[in-house]
């Protein structure tokens, strides 16, 4: 049986006693925290656990009234989720089904380190695991509490002994993991006592969750620490109880997996710190997968649901022996992709994930795999948050970010400077453009990669050039498929810059390292022999000597046509309006540069908007191209005028009109 029958006694003779002096409480419902209690399927145990859950609700109704209740036999995967959406702390209670196991040699992730649920036979537990927490959509900034589990806190189950250090160890990584995907930013697992310190800590202590758990009546003050091996950025921590083991030997009953500076107010409010905008300089890396949320993938494995806050670590995390972000990266450029969604809607992706972002990263239509080149800004732990929004309740998308480089604190990097937006690459006939000429063929396995001469081309600089920023256009393939761009030529690529269905004409932000020869490389991947046409513009380069620092921003709109704000009124075709970029959004005076998204929406023709320091319909450049009834959107670097603002244009069939939206994630300023 996977329940904690000790743990319980304990738990029962604790709560009975007293023994615990609380902190005074605040005013009564002073917070509103939305909290969810959940009573999994115990069998003859269940009775005694939801007793158990109404002391901790009553202890809970000091602080607010928002307290939702799921209690076996009612407790089915879709009431646990649709109740935990939001939540600010989600306490559960039932049988544990951590890994290692005695049971199977391997883990399972739909069905270890989660909950015992039930199903459809009375009386038996149906297992969750991890993949499936990870959809639970918690507030930013949440807390689980795992009360009187097996193997949550690294312990056997009752009477089997004590677990090897590197067992225990597992399990705790492991059990914390589904949890901390699903938004939460501390998972405590508390075997053998109950949790009125943590209620009213969390609500009157205004402390870290570190000092919380180490505060705890409960402390046994033999704290051991480590990096987490499943959550990168996450500390994981032991307090094995060496003085007074159980009758079995067992001491492993308290753990915590967290973000140790997360502070018990950030918690019951889901506010985070606003985030403090670094500066930093360059390092380009050869695209790499950092997040794939496909099943069978690098993970961290489980969809993304509408209306909820998902957390993924980038700095840091491992892949492999390697760690191709280094913790102190303060920012990233990256290319994301979704796929498998089950609605159209849109994605935001940025340091932190508050309810129902203000902005956007990308949009897109229900079954069409759509990327996005995007440069965002890392939370202090070094992780970006994502949402899935604009689609009704339960629906699902999964997520695939490519990473292309970093920003660190300091110069040594690279600096960027800005250039054009100017056109280097056109394979089109007679569009006149110097360089590669026909269309891109896919091979009958893989692609035919060809390069593209960067620099010297078009008044770039002949040397010095270690990465650029643009946009990639893709002209009417024959067959859908992507294109992956990189520094070095390849067939088979690992990662991905576009995704597109036959016959459309699609654009998508990059950032690319360029090779020491001056180019880059690109390659179809498609139906054998199929074709597509391509078409680049450069909008800045970095290089090793010189340029400008990035400085981090959390993402705002500073235009939207459709409320007037930043520019008046919709935009008619072919006539460029002026939008003052600096002192909005907070860019300052003198940036020369920013990063941002450009979205089109409500266009009544098919066509093209473009972004520039100064521009008219006669512009050969373009950053979004989209038909009738698709809402799109583009990340874009584009150098600012010298008076810091940019010009914006529509250009299709005259008489058309299309609103369109910016959001801002950064800018460049200052010596590098």
């Amino acid at each position: 049986m996977r329940k904690l029958t000790l743990a319980f006694a304990v738990g029962l003779l604790i709560a009975a006693t007293g023994a615990f002096t609380n902190p005074v409480p605040a005013a009564a419902a002073s917070y509103q925290a939305k909290v969810v209690l959940i009573v999994g399927q115990t069998q003859g145990q269940t009775a005694r656990y939801r007793s158990d859950a109404d002391a901790t609700a009553a202890e809970f109704a000091k602080y607010t009234t928002n307290i939702v209740k799921v209690y076996s036999p009612h407790a089915t995967w879709s009431a646990v989720k649709a109740a935990a959406q939001g939540a600010n702390i989600l306490v559960y209670m039932g049988h544990g089904s951590g890994w290692p196991n005695p049971y199977v040699s391997y883990l399972q992730p739909n069905g270890d380190n989660g909950m015992g649920l039930d199903g459809p036979i009375a009386n038996k537990s149906y297992y969750y695991g991890e993949n499936y927490m990870g959809q639970l959509g918690l507030a930013p900034n949440a807390i689980v509490l795992l009360n009187h589990l097996c193997y949550a806190s690294g312990n056997n189950e009752g009477g089997a002994g004590l677990p090897t250090v590197s067992v225990a160890h597992t399990r705790i990584d492991g059990y914390a993991s589904g949890f901390l995907r699903g938004g939460a930013r501390a998972v405590i697992a508390e075997g053998l006592y109950d949790l009125s310190y943590y209620v009213d800590t969390l609500f009157t202590g205004h402390t870290t969750v570190d000092a919380m758990w180490k505060g705890s009546p409960t402390f046994n003050n033999h704290v051991v620490s480590w990096t987490s091996t499943r959550s990168a950025g996450f500390t994981s921590m032991s307090d094995p109880n060496l003085g007074h083991p159980a009758s079995d030997g067992d001491v492993y009953y308290r753990s915590m997996v967290s973000i140790p500076t997360t502070t018990t107010d950030n918690i019951v409010t889901g506010h985070t710190t606003p985030l403090v905008s670094k500066s930093g300089s360059y390092y380009p890396i050869t695209p790499t997968r950092l997040v794939d949320t496909r099943p069978r993938t690098m993970g961290p494995i489980g969809t993304l649901t509408t209306g909820g806050a998902y957390t993924y670590q980038i700095a840091g995390k491992k892949v492999g022996s390697a760690t191709p972000v280094p913790s102190t990266a303060i920012a990233v450029t990256a290319n994301v992709t979704v796929t498998d969604q089950t609605a159209s809607g849109w994605l935001y992706l940025g340091p932190t994930a508050e309810a129902l972002p203000p902005t956007s990263t990308i949009n897109f239509l229900k079954g069409d795999n759509r990327a996005n080149g995007a440069t965002v800004a890392l939370s202090t732990a070094g992780g970006v948050a994502a949402w899935y929004g604009g689609a009704p309740t339960g629906n699902t998308l999964d997520m695939i970010i490519d990473v292309t480089g970093y920003f660190l604190p300091g110069t040594a990097g690279a600096g960027y400077v800005a250039f054009g937006p100017q056109r280097v690459l056109d394979t089109r006939p007679k569009s006149g453009i110097p360089g590669l000429t026909g269309p891109f063929v896919a091979g009958p396995v893989n692609g035919h990669h060809r390069k593209i001469q960067i620099a010297g081309v078009a008044g770039l600089p002949k040397s010095g050039i270690v990465a650029v920023t643009g946009n990639l256009t893709v002209v009417r393939p024959t067959a859908k498929g992507y294109v992956a761009l990189g520094p070095s030529p390849t067939d088979t690529p690992s990662s991905s810059t576009i995704n597109f269905p036959a016959g459309d004409i699609r654009a998508n932000n990059v950032v690319v390292p360029v090779n020491a020869d001056g180019t880059i490389s690109a390659v179809y991947i498609g139906a054998a022999g199929a074709t597509v046409d391509l078409v680049l513009d450069i909008s800045g380069y970095f290089t090793a000597s010189g340029g400008t620092l990035f400085h981090t921003l959390q993402p705002a709109r500073i235009l939207d046509s459709r409320s007037d704000k930043g520019i008046a009124g919709s935009f008619s075709a072919n006539k460029a309006k002026s939008l003052q970029v600096t002192g909005n959004g907070g860019v300052p005076k003198g940036a020369v540069a920013i990063t941002g998204n450009l979205t089109a929406t409500a266009q009544t023709a098919t066509g093209f908007a473009a972004v520039g320091p100064k521009i008219d319909a006669s512009t050969n450049f373009s950053n979004l191209n989209f038909p009738v009834g698709d809402n799109r959107a583009n990340g874009l670097t584009v150098p600012l005028a010298s008076d810091g603002s940019l010009d914006v244009i529509y250009v299709a069939r005259a008489g058309s009109t299309a609103e369109l939206l910016l959001d801002v994630t950064g800018y460049y300023m200052g010596a590098a």
